[in-house]
């Protein structure tokens, strides 16, 4: 903001600290760092005992809101979330554009939002918990701690690990399909059709993302703790960070009265429009229900970046937080080979987030995705230093990374990469792309022509062990297509 590039960063002094406060930069005494500001803003003291290349990060974020100005333009962004968190200080939570598009009411440091995949990181860290009581092991077979567990063959049973649910490494693809838009199975139903589900490729031989398996040990931390996943969470890693407001379900978000909404792109034109929140986690929940906002993730960036303390408490174990960073599948440099952009090297997936090299500094990180939301979490390891970004629109998602990595490259006086001009040649290309396919549809279909069957016959219900059942139906004399929350016309 204007504040932010008029007044430069003062330096640090014995009993002062600099501050970033609604864009402004000031120095403030140690007793007033105590003191709480305006409600709705969050701003904590950066601490003097940083890196020296960490040092001044106030100077180093300097043009910093004019860019993201001119991001939510070039983007069509309605609103997003950023914050900082050094050491363990929040020393930048800030929002840009709207939280609700409609009602052009502003993001803030307490926006609540989805954080979607970013949950996954909880789940292994609970799961932790309970390998640091002995009650389970990361690379024992699951089966010796909850023999009920089923796989697809007697290999998969012998020999999948707890760590190679939670590294979606057991070769079994994602199946979203038997959780998205349906609320008809419980966390228990997922668990149990794990045993109808063929791999695709050996056991620890790919990457092959798996939500179903964040599913099932989310039901496995409850059989073995007696407590659902979302009560453990809470009590063990909620309440001693003080993540008060944080909750795992839309009705929950609705009751209070800083929210996310969600908007997104027409495909056909720039206008942007409402869409509903995606409201059927239950089952799937320790894959991605969390809801939070940039001021209460701080305390877990905190604890994740200082061996688990928060507030001067133990409240993880290291040795937990360790074990999620430990290398358990490579992942290939897709980004590289696919578009020539090499900042970016060797992600490795651990337990809930992976490492990669970013322009040879150490970084850890994890995307969240659903209908509306996007975010990224992620700490530079040796650097000290955490980064949120939260972002409405699924035309603008990338933003996310885009954001994310010009943070760093601020904060590391590195030289700037022209993310959003690459991305945004992406995404018109794509948006040009999918307009020129849509006006082609139907154009090879076949005129005069007819089913080799009346469509009566089709009519029915259709069942899959691990899905359930497909209903075809016919209304208006079309057929249509019904599986969970998804009714489409097929004829």
């Amino acid at each position: 903001e204007e504040g932010l590039e008029a007044s430069p960063a003062k330096r640090f002094l014995a009993d002062e600290a600099t501050v970033v406060y609604q864009g402004e930069v000031r120095c403030v005494s140690r007793q007033q760092q105590s003191q709480p500001f305006g409600v709705g803003t969050m701003t904590r003291p950066i601490q003097e005992d940083l890196p020296a290349q960490q040092q001044h990060i106030a100077e180093r974020l300097q043009g910093f809101d004019a860019y993201m100005e001119q991001l939510l333009k070039d983007w069509n962004a309605p609103g997003v979330g950023v914050g900082i968190v050094a050491g363990d200080k929040l020393v930048l939570a800030k929002g840009y554009g709207y939280r609700d598009f409609e009602k052009k009411l502003p993001v803030t440091p307490t926006t609540l939002f989805p954080i979607a995949s970013n949950t996954k990181l909880f789940t292994a860290v609970a799961a932790g918990l309970l390998v640091e009581e002995g009650k389970l092991t990361w690379d024992e077979p699951i089966r010796d701690a909850i023999p009920a567990i089923r796989f697809y063959n007697n290999e998969l049973n012998n020999m999948v690990t707890l760590r190679d649910m939670l590294a979606h490494r057991t070769g079994i693809t994602r199946h979203d399909s038997i959780w998205y838009q349906r609320d008809s199975f419980s966390r228990k139903d997922l668990f149990n059709r794990i045993k109808y589900l063929e791999p695709e490729v050996a056991l620890r031989q790919m990457f092959l993302y798996n939500n179903v398996m964040y599913a099932a040990v989310g039901y496995i931390i409850e059989v073995v703790s007696g407590k659902t996943w979302e009560v453990f969470a809470r009590e063990r890693i909620f309440e001693p960070l003080e993540m008060r407001n944080t909750v795992y379900t839309i009705a929950d978000m609705l009751k209070q009265s800083d929210y996310g909404v969600p908007f997104t792109e027409k495909r056909e034109s720039h206008d942007l429009y409402k869409i509903p929140y995606y409201e059927e986690t239950g089952a799937s929940a320790p894959a991605g229900a969390i809801i939070s906002s940039i001021e209460e993730l701080s305390h877990w960036l905190t604890a994740l970046m200082n061996e688990g303390k928060y507030a001067g408490k133990q409240v993880l174990p290291p040795s937990v937080l360790k074990a999620t960073l430990e290398p358990a599948i490579a992942q290939p440099n897709i980004v590289g080979e696919t578009w020539g952009w090499w900042e970016r090297l060797n992600s490795v997936y651990g337990m809930g987030r992976m490492t990669a090299s970013y322009r040879g500094h150490l970084m850890t990180d994890h995307g969240g995705a659903i209908d509306g939301f996007h975010s990224q979490v992620s700490l530079l390891l040796q650097k000290n230093i955490g980064v949120t970004v939260f972002v409405i629109g699924d035309h603008c998602a990338q933003l996310r990374d885009v954001v994310t990595y010009n943070l760093y490259e601020r904060l590391l006086e590195l030289p700037h990469t022209p993310w959003s001009e690459r991305g945004l040649h992406v995404r018109q290309k794509d948006k040009q792309a999918g307009k020129q396919a849509r006006a082609k549809a139907g154009a090879e279909r076949i005129p005069n022509t007819r089913p080799s069957h009346p469509l009566l016959d089709y009519v029915g219900e259709y069942e899959h062990l691990a899905y359930g059942i497909l209903k075809i139906d016919m209304k208006d004399d079309n057929l249509q297509f019904n599986f969970g929350r998804i009714l489409l016309p097929l004829t």
